[in-house]
């Protein structure tokens, strides 16, 4: 049986907010919201604090940033807590990555730095990191490689939700990492309103014409393209780990499949 945490009463002057608390950008997104919801309604779920009770008189604040900084707004001189223990710098990151990404949505540039710094962590073990956190795989990948090589304007983009972290990994892939060529990837991405199966179709493109622009990869992208459907017979074991593939890596099983044969026909020197 798990004995549930006790709720202590803190002073808000006592707590200071982590430096390893993930959220940093958008903190004060909503607040007012937030603030009108806890005084109507009351704190719905005590912050978390590092350390125990007996460590004051500083306590330090590594999960409800937001809900913390509305108890200011709100004029409140106490804040409902409860004591996480004695964690470690990678702990607490772990504990305010998991509790945020459950919660209002993180700025994309927190989560990305968080999750780098935990995949450094676990020696660029993606698995551990997935185990940890709860996300999958997938988006640890997408988050270390942004995270890695957009630019601060690639990212500033993705904040604003005018493209998707999956599309500046598309187009930074598709300019072969140039970063100047992958911003205009992304632009021409937003201004020319690309279809699902056009920014697929970029990265292909990109490695099939690599001295080409910007503007000519996305232009051979957008071109009527014709697909040749080949049904394939997959065992109940091999449909099955198709499925659990396409699940985890958050892919469709058409776009997974897709992909593996064409890594094997490359591999085995059938294809380019």
């Amino acid at each position: 049986m798990i004995t549930p945490h006790k709720i202590e009463s803190i002073p808000l002057k006592d707590i200071f907010i982590s430096k390893d608390n993930v959220r940093d950008n958008n903190a004060d997104e909503d607040l007012d919201e937030l603030a009108a919801s806890i005084k109507e309604l009351g704190l719905l779920q005590p912050v978390t604090l590092r350390g125990e009770l007996k460590d004051g008189p500083k306590f330090e604040l590594i999960a409800g940033q937001r809900r913390y900084l509305a108890h200011e707004r709100l004029g409140r001189t106490h804040i409902d807590a409860v004591f996480a223990g004695r964690l470690t710098k990678i702990e607490v990151i772990v504990r305010s990555l998991t509790e945020n990404v459950q919660r209002v949505e993180l700025d994309y540039a927190d989560t990305a730095e968080a999750v780098t710094e935990l995949y450094k962590h676990f020696g660029k073990d993606e698995r551990k990191v997935q185990k940890r956190t709860g996300l999958s795989i997938r988006k640890i990948r997408d988050f270390i490689l942004v995270d890695a090589l957009a630019s601060d304007r690639m990212k500033k983009q993705i904040r604003s939700q005018k493209v998707s972290p999956t599309d500046v990994k598309r187009a930074l892939m598709a300019a072969q990492f140039h970063v100047k060529k992958a911003e205009r990837i992304v632009d021409l991405i937003i201004d020319r309103e690309l279809t699902p199966y056009q920014r697929k179709r970029l990265v292909t493109h990109g490695n099939n014409m690599k001295g080409a622009s910007a503007d000519e990869i996305v232009h051979e992208a957008e071109k009527e393209n014709v697909e040749r459907n080949i049904v394939v017979s997959l065992s109940d074991d091999m449909r099955s780990a198709l499925l659990s593939a396409a699940k985890e890596l958050e892919m469709d099983a058409d776009e997974v499949a897709t992909r593996a044969l064409e890594e094997w026909l490359q591999k085995q020197g059938f294809a380019k």
